[in-house]
């Protein structure tokens, strides 16, 4: 073996060695740099969760004429797993205006399968009686809102025939230009299914507003300089075929309805002066 040979073959790992040193000379001050920008512009990648001021469950029985006939029941451990959220509420509410107090009184102890039957019975004679809410909370997370009818529906053989965004008149006093559900009819298209279509309405309260946009609510998630990060899904169903009464059934109940959902919603102004003490 020739001398220039061994020359060559002990600088080689040395160059090795030098090189492997800058490179994490070079990481190490990007680090240290990333994790000085970050604590200088406040910046979180990880939203802190959000309490609720009160359990969904306390939503109101009664809001304005509307009753709910429905018990507040957990979700099967599969579905509660799939929905990705334990603070919700699926509701059923009748109109005592238009059902009689009797028949109200009548569902008071029945099993969930003998409401559900007694609610088809006064829909099918008064479809305008009946509502369907859902409230749904997700909190200290950072992703795609995936539970809105737009995919839910479809993957359940549904299609949208007719998509429209309503700034109801019970948006107004929330003081949010923004404020509007997304209202959508859908069409039943499974063969050999009694086909129903429905009008659907929902829209989303996040950071202490309100948006009927997901990817608006992710983009507000996203947000780095933000530390905490929550949402709520409030969505309606109606069976009435004529959308625009369904339209105005879902703002007249909403009138009653959303005053009672924010009170158990986050109180963003508070969590905002929360940060400010803490930061001081």
């Amino acid at each position: 073996m020739s001398e220039q040979t061994t020359v060559s073959s002990v600088a080689a790992p040395r160059r090795l060695d030098v090189g492997f040193i800058v490179v994490a000379a070079i990481l190490l001050i990007a680090a240290i740099g990333l994790n000085a920008t970050v604590q200088s512009l406040q910046l979180t990648f990880r939203k802190q969760p959000v309490a609720l001021q009160t359990p969904l469950k306390e939503i109101q029985p009664r809001l304005g004429p509307w009753v709910q006939i429905s018990a507040d029941e957990r979700l099967p451990h599969e579905v509660e797993d799939a929905l990705a959220a334990n603070e919700y509420v699926f509701r059923d509410y009748v109109d005592s205006r238009l059902v009689p107090a009797q028949i109200i009184a009548e569902f008071d102890g029945k099993p969930a399968p003998q409401r559900r039957a007694m609610l088809e019975a006064i829909r099918e004679k008064a479809p305008q009686a009946v509502m369907n809410m859902a409230v749904t909370y997700y909190t200290g997370m950072v992703d795609t809102v995936a539970h809105i009818p737009d995919r839910c529906y479809i993957a359940d053989g549904f299609e949208p025939s007719e998509y429209d965004t309503k700034r109801w008149a019970c948006f107004v006093p929330r003081g949010d230009d923004r404020a509007a559900a997304r209202f959508i009819h859908f069409e039943d298209n499974v063969p050999g299914r009694r086909a129903i279509s429905r009008n659907v309405a929902y829209f989303f309260h996040v950071n202490g507003r309100y948006t009927n946009d997901p990817l608006d609510v992710r983009y507000t998630l996203q947000n780095l300089r933000e530390r905490h990060g929550y949402y709520a899904k409030i969505e309606l169903m109606s069976l009435l075929e004529d959308r625009q009464k369904a339209s105005a059934v879902m703002d007249e109940f909403l009138q009653h309805a959303l005053p009672e959902v924010e009170k158990s919603l986050p109180d963003w102004q508070k969590v905002k002066a929360g940060e400010k003490s803490a930061g001081k």
